[in-house]
């Protein structure tokens, strides 16, 4: 039986989208705000008991659309833990101009980052290290209780947050932990579904996970029908 259904969103296409970008605050393109509305579209039939986002614009104007669409929803909650990894000296630095800034990155690539810090910069580990304990707080939060009634569906809990925030928990949801992150591909505008079991418990939260669903493009689905 599964206790709570957590749908994993990766916020849309950001305006700056040829430049680094983890603490940096910025909107979403044209084209993020139709693929926010797609996922929107997507959650609409779902019942939700939460709404959470990281606080950056880009995740929060997802979980924004998020709650206007469909009936009853809760507002959205902001959350800091749940940021993109910090990118130090890269921040908002062009693609172009990046080895310029950092040498390093000739010889790095995402996949190597997770104990490795650029200049003033998070690890992936780091990362994990203020996400995963939030995520397995909002789990404890809202997950179904063993006394209650099993008639009903599971709660649902959406997080509209960021690349490596997705990455890391379902890596830990596949019981790979935190260096598994480079085993799973986030798309923009990309849904998850992570399915936690009655069993749960604090002391082994990742037990018995089960992912069932993965970098699901709404919008890729929806141009697709249209174009037939």
């Amino acid at each position: 039986m599964t206790a709570l259904r957590l749908y994993l969103v990766r916020h849309g296409e950001p305006v700056a989208s040829d430049m680094f970008i983890g603490h940096a605050d910025v909107g979403l393109s044209p084209r993020g705000l139709r693929q926010a509305d797609a996922v929107a579209q997507a959650l609409a039939p779902v019942p939700l008991a939460a709404i959470y986002s990281s606080d950056l614009e880009r995740a929060a104007i997802g979980a924004a659309r998020i709650a206007a669409t469909g009936s009853e929803r809760p507002a959205p909650s902001a959350l800091l833990e749940l940021r993109e990894m910090n990118l130090g000296v890269l921040e908002q630095v062009s693609f172009r101009d990046g080895r310029a800034r950092v040498p390093e990155l000739a010889r790095l690539g995402y996949d190597d980052l997770l104990d490795h810090r650029l200049p003033g910069a998070e690890s992936v580990r780091d990362l994990a290290a203020r996400v995963v304990p939030c995520v397995v707080g909002l789990v404890a939060r809202h997950r179904r209780g063993p006394g209650e009634s099993r008639r009903a569906p599971a709660p649902a809990v959406v997080i509209v947050a960021h690349n490596t925030v997705n990455r890391v928990v379902l890596a830990c949801a596949a019981g790979l932990g935190p260096a598994g992150y480079t085993r799973f591909e986030q798309a923009h505008g990309s849904l998850n579904r992570v399915d936690v079991p009655d069993t749960w418990s604090a002391t082994d939260p990742w037990a018995g996970t089960r992912i069932g669903l993965v970098n699901w493009t709404p919008e890729a689905t929806e141009t697709a029908a249209l174009s037939r």
